[in-house]
This record gives C-alpha cells, structure tokens and sequence, in this order.
C-alpha cells in the first residue's frame, strides 16, 4: 500500500485537491464506456463519492463520473434534476418520496448508506426516553426538513403526536449546543458529522437519545442515488455498473475506515482524522440494498409516511415502492 496522487473536484472558483492511499483498481472489460452527471450534495465531504473517485472505482466499471460544482443541499439538488443539469441526485429517502408521491419522472438506484441521524440531550435533564420529551422543546438547523422528519416518524411510534406534543425550534447550527446547555431547549437534532462533532466535543455534558444507529434503523439505507426517467431509457445499460460501483466503495470503506478518516481530515476542518474514525465505527456501514432491498425498505418509509398523514392509508405501499425503484441485473 502506497501513498498515491492527488484527486481533484470540480467546486467554487477552482478545485479542491487531497492525498489518498492509493489501492487502485484494475478495469472490468465487461463494461461499456459510459457518462452520467450527478448533483451530489456536499460532495467534497462525503466519504464514499471521495472514496468512489480517489480509488478510481467508477473508472474500473468504465463511468465517466461528473459531479456538479456547489450543490449543497436537497433543494439545489432537486432543482438540478428538474432542470436536467444531471442525470441523477442522491438524496435522504425523505426528500425522495414527497416528489416521487407527486409525480417525478425518476427512479432510484441504489442505497448510499444510514442517516445517521442522532437526537442529543443534556445529562443534567431528566430525559431518558422520547416519551419524555412531551410538551418540551427540539432544535434543529433551519430547513432541516428531513432531521425533523426522522425524528417525528420514532415519535409517532412512541405515541405522541409530533406536530402537537413537541415544540419545534429552528436555529442556525452554532446556537445548538448553546441552547441545549442553558436549558432553552431540551434537545437537539441532525445527522453526522455536524451533529457527532457537536457530541464529540460536548461528551461530558451530553448523550445520544435516539438516532438511526440502532433497531431496525441500522440496516435500513436513508440516502439513495436516484436516476432521471429518460436518463434511464437512452442509457438502459448504466444502472447495473452504477450500482456495483456504490456497493465497492461502500465495502473499500468499511475495510479501511482508518484510511478513510485521514483521507477526509483534510476536508472536515474542524474534525481531525481519529475523530472522523471514532465517526465512522459508531456508524452502520455497508448499507447499500438495491432491488428487493430497496424497494422493502422504500415501502416501510411508505408505511412511515402514513402514520404521519402525509400518504392515504389505502395506498399500496409496496406496489408504489416497487414503482418507484429500478430493477437491474447483477
């Protein structure tokens, strides 16, 4: 194992390099050259796209990968798949359905990995079940439709009501930790590495409530690669090589999580590579269901959407699911 070159991504006025240990792949001769744009948010800090390219995985399935420049959130995401800027978005299942419920011409792909998603509260409350949260106050970052979605959907199974019994407060992310110490809130929501930074640097004074690292949770995949309908059609052999090319990278990470943690160290400036590594083993790995995995685990987010009224009842939660997901061959 040595230590390779640099990989560059497009962003901002120019482009962001880093050093990666270099384990490189030698191309499967199955494949068709082939190229597909993707709106990937936050890309420069997302650990399996670093590892997909840096390890020239896409390479070896014979993808040419691009990834749109200052896509930083679902929104923008969103807008560059409507727009057909990009052929395909990864986005929180959670943003997914909304639109796929309300008719857009996308299918998904593959599983990107867990949410990640944790509730944080301070030791000094008495507050050792969700139960106990009735009536009090949970922030969250502004426009954190998805934490708050989350959230509400383990509330409801809890028995209250999340819209009625939870008072929820939007704040920018520095005033967080503040308000959950002071007492002006009683917890704190959002999804890594923002929300293990906070707990990180804060371990003392706070602990992990609930998050999507245990139960049922922990297999499930929250953020999903997406494909554009007519993507799909004029390109209908991508979505296998596409899919394979996740589940590698997925698999290189969870085998070198250490390496990972430095490759990215650079990136997170504000987390060093044995804090990004004490991340990555306190999360699931390797979550990345395609076909009947997906479309199951698609369908129980159906079934979620319904306890919270945001679907009829009467909807057929795995038939819309199956609608709503690629088929491919591996």
């Amino acid at each position: 194992m040595g230590l390779g070159g640099s990989v560059f991504l497009a962003g901002g006025g120019g482009y962001a390099s880093y050093r990666f240990f270099s384990h490189k792949q030698n191309p499967i001769h199955d494949f068709i050259p082939q190229s597909i744009r993707i709106a990937w948010p936050k890309s420069e800090t997302d650990s399996l796209l670093t590892i997909a390219q840096s390890e020239e995985i896409f390479k070896k399935y014979a993808l040419n990968v691009t990834i749109l420049p200052n896509i930083q959130n679902h929104i923008q995401a969103l807008d560059a798949l409507k727009q057909k800027l990009c052929d395909a978005t990864v986005l929180s299942v959670l943003d997914w359905l909304p639109n796929l419920l309300s008719g857009m011409k996308a299918r998904l792909l593959v599983g990107i990995g867990g949410g990640n998603f944790r509730l944080l509260v301070a030791r000094k409350q008495r507050i050792d079940r969700l139960v106990d949260l009735a009536g009090l106050k949970i922030a969250t970052r502004r426009h954190a439709n998805k934490e708050r979605l989350f959230f509400s959907i383990l509330l409801r199974r809890k028995g209250l009501n999340p819209e009625q019994n939870i008072k929820w407060i939007e704040m920018e992310q520095e005033e967080l930790l503040p308000a959950l110490l002071s007492n002006q809130v009683q917890a704190i929501i959002g999804y890594d590495p923002f929300i293990w930074e906070i707990l990180s640097h804060a371990e003392k004074e706070l602990f992990e409530l609930a998050g999507s690292q245990s139960g049922s949770w922990s297999k499930r995949a929250n953020h999903i690669l997406g494909v554009n309908n007519q993507f799909l059609t004029q390109n209908p052999n991508i979505a296998r090589p596409l899919a394979l090319s996740i589940r590698e990278a997925s698999k290189w990470r969870t085998q070198h999580l250490q390496e990972a943690s430095i490759l990215l160290a650079d990136q997170w400036k504000d987390m060093n590579a044995k804090q990004i590594l004490a991340m990555f083993k306190n999360e699931n790995q390797s979550i990345t269901p395609i076909n009947n995995q997906l479309w199951e685990q698609v369908a129980q987010y159906i079934d979620e959407f319904k306890l919270l009224g945001k679907v009829p009842n009467d909807l057929d939660s795995s038939k819309t699911a199956k609608q709503f997901c690629i088929a491919t061959h591996l």
